[in-house]
């Protein structure tokens, strides 16, 4: 069980850093997909590269954990990680845009994690 649970978390860690590369090198097409119900006007593009450097940053710090840290540990920093999706899947759902997006990506997402903490932490 604690090796799926470090594949989960592994997963999710390599694709918010390659979610966070594409929101570097492709804001407004990636951006699209997220689930909003506009985008912003393409002089706040840059809004969205910052988007990129949080999720990318959040990806390394996921990778630098798979390397040096605990299952344990891994498994409450994936809970807390966890936060994310659970927050775009709110900000998606008030702001009246997609729910098939909040739900199917951001909140598919938040229950893979929860499904990775609990395989962490259950081992422990």
């Amino acid at each position: 069980m604690e090796t799926a649970g470090l594949g989960i978390a592994a997963l999710s860690g390599a694709a918010i850093a390659a979610i966070g590369i594409l929101y570097l090198v492709r804001p407004r097409i990636v951006a699209a997909a997220f689930g909003l119900p506009a985008l912003p006007h393409e002089e706040a593009t840059p809004w969205l590269r910052l988007k990129g450097i949080r999720d990318l940053t959040a990806g390394i710090a996921a990778g630098v954990l798979l390397l040096t840290a605990p299952p344990a540990v891994i498994g409450w920093v994936l809970l807390a990680f966890t936060i994310i999706p659970v927050g775009d899947a709110a900000t998606v759902l008030s702001a009246h845009g997609k729910a098939g997006a909040a739900w199917g990506i951001h909140g598919a997402t938040a229950a893979l994690m929860l499904v990775g903490v609990i395989l962490l932490l259950g081992a422990s």
